[in-house]
């Protein structure tokens, strides 16, 4: 069973949760010593909460704490133990597993996935190689580990990367606001075991001796589970409460987050009146009074965000008059749990407009706007030229308004992408907004664009998966990632269709480029025969999923292939109409084509 390990994704889809594993040119050029930074005075006093080591809670349940940006908990029951959660890593989930094998040396009997993101599964494979698990879950969460792998990882991965601040020196990352760090690393391994035992609502079950429950509770994902042990009157709440904010909307990109059903799922958890509450991520709460009173304004808060930002967009206010507004009632706004560390209000609001409305804001303005360009120079005309644009820069600089200063670069950098002084301005705004900043994921947003400012490159991924890995990807995934990548204005004026079929899979394809389109789909082997094909290529899965990964040399691949019409030339030159775009930093312009 262990060999059965779900590796359903290439080692960068970590990146669209974790934002890390191999890094750019950043890499492999020497940099400069970083800028001194300061920090936020109650960030760094957060860090305290994530004081590595494992913490007994009640008699029988221990929390890992600090070896990873979430939590592990292990459940000893009389002949083995049950472990919630199991790290990013094979790396931190050994050490981990290490520290609990100094409490007891029964073996893991059971492994409980919270919930599909990667710090609470891909260290698994480390707490089952002792035995035969049972490894429970919702009945979407592995369906949702391989979504993982999407058509937009690459944005989201340099997001990620930003957000979590992988590429900062040592020091500049105090923690990761539910966490101490993000732990991946480039030689970093990890380790998926499917799950055996799944469930749609609720689920009942007993290992070890343990009797719990198992209760989906949708909110930070889809496939989120609540654990909670009737004996212990322990409840284990997965993401859906940790000591911050909630992350009602990650800056990283997500798909939209329902808030009402996360602070429902809140209301399941109050109902089982737990005296013992046990996050996956910062520390556990003791006590049922302090824990009700800590649920209820934790799910007050989501629902006022909800219910306010509804009544906003009632009310016609544009997401940026919502930002504006949105602000907590004293009471939950002053609540330490309730503290900027992760999640914001005014990030919240904007997703619930977007989320519920889509992009437009209501404004006849925004309908046809001005192109980025256009409105920087009407920015520099009303300043009176580009010139004074860069001194008022400055002079908002010297004024300490930050943003105003940053949000003047903007235009100065559509106008001018060479212009040094308005680099240099923009690095100066965002350094002092970072030192200022309380959440820690813009806090590292804008550290690490000041960092690819100063040292020219961009926040990218550059991860090569085993060949392994590669050989559990449906062949169909890597066609759709195709797809997006046609490079329209090469594509425009051909109209070519090839055929490929796949002997070692029983699997064939069709990909027609048609004006700018790609158009693939998927048939039967036989089914080509009866096709007017351009190319007609025989083709082994694992090469071909191998050269597109980027791992095989392409041509010797294409030459390796059977072309009952047509040519490795002509293959390749088919293909080098799906090169990945490359990627500018947001806030410059557009480069000329």
């Amino acid at each position: 069973m262990l060999k059965k390990i779900l590796i359903g994704i290439i080692i960068v889809v970590i990146a669209g949760f974790a934002g890390i594993w191999f890094y750019s040119n950043r890499a492999i050029k020497k940099m400069s010593p970083p800028i001194p930074v300061g920090a936020n005075k109650a960030l760094a006093e957060h860090s305290k909460i994530f004081k590595k080591g494992v913490e007994k809670v009640g008699d029988n349940i221990f929390v890992a704490i600090g070896y990873g940006i979430a939590n592990s908990i292990m459940i000893e029951g009389d002949d083995g133990v049950i472990i919630v959660d199991t790290m990013t890593t094979l790396e931190e989930a050994a050490e981990v597993l290490s520290e609990f094998r100094k409490i007891t040396t029964k073996p893991v009997k059971a492994i409980i996935y919270t919930h599909s993101h990667p710090d609470h599964v891909f260290g698994a494979e480390a707490f089952a190689a002792a035995g035969r698990p049972e490894i429970y879950a919702h009945e979407t969460t592995e369906y949702h580990v391989r979504r993982l792998f999407t058509e937009i990882e690459p944005i989201i991965g340099s997001r990620s990367l930003r957000m979590y601040g992988n590429f900062l020196a040592p020091g500049q990352v105090l923690n990761v606001g539910i966490g101490p760090l993000m732990g991946l690393k480039p030689d970093s391994k990890i380790g998926f075991v499917r799950p055996t035992k799944t469930f749609s609502e609720t689920l009942e079950a007993e290992a070890a001796g343990i009797t719990f429950k198992l209760i989906f509770a949708p909110g930070e994902t889809e496939d989120q589970i609540i654990v909670w042990l009737p004996k212990q009157k322990a409840l284990i709440p997965a993401d859906n409460f940790y000591w911050a904010f909630p992350n009602l909307y990650t800056i990283r990109g997500t798909s939209f987050r329902n808030l009402k059903q996360w602070y429902q799922s809140v209301d399941k958890m109050r109902d089982l009146n737990p005296e013992y509450l046990v996050p996956c991520h910062t520390r556990p709460i003791i006590g049922a009074q302090k824990i009700q009173e800590i649920l209820t304004n934790y799910r007050d808060a989501i629902q006022y965000v909800h219910d306010q930002s509804i009544r906003g967009i009632n009310a016609g206010l544009t997401p940026d008059e919502l930002a504006e507004q949105g602000k907590l009632p004293p009471h939950l706004a002053e609540a330490p749990y309730l503290q900027p560390f992760y999640g914001k209000v005014s990030w919240s609001v904007r997703s619930m407009f977007a989320g519920n409305l889509g992009w437009f804001d209501g404004d006849s303005a925004t309908l046809q706007p001005l192109t980025r360009k256009e409105r920087a120079s009407l920015m520099a005309r009303l300043a009176g030229g580009e010139k004074e644009l860069v001194r008022q820069a400055k002079d908002l600089l010297g004024k300490k308004e930050f943003q105003a200063a940053l949000e003047i670069t903007g235009h100065l950098i559509q106008l001018n992408p060479e212009n040094g002084e308005a680099h240099n301005i923009r690095i100066q705004a965002l350094n002092a907004l970072a030192e200022n900043e309380q959440n820690p994921n813009a806090r590292h947003y804008y550290l690490t664009e000041a960092l690819e400012i100063r040292e020219g490159f961009v926040s990218l991924l550059k991860a090569r998966p085993s060949p392994e890995t590669l050989q559990h990807i449906p062949l169909r995934s890597f066609f759709d990632l195709m797809a997006v990548n046609l490079d329209p204005k090469a594509g425009a004026e051909v109209n070519q269709v090839v055929g490929m079929i796949f002997s070692d899979t029983r699997e064939a394809f069709t990909i027609q480029v048609r004006h700018g389109v790609a158009e693939i789909r998927q048939r039967l082997p036989q089914d080509l025969d009866r096709l007017n094909l351009d190319l007609k290529v025989r083709a082994n899965s694992k090469l071909w999923r191998e050269m597109l990964a980027k791992i095989r040399n392409p041509l010797v691949t294409l030459a390796a292939f059977q072309y009952e019409k047509g040519n490795a030339i002509a293959l390749g030159k088919f293909l080098k109409l799906f090169e990945q775009p490359k990627m500018k930093r947001p806030f410059e312009a557009e480069p000329a084509v």
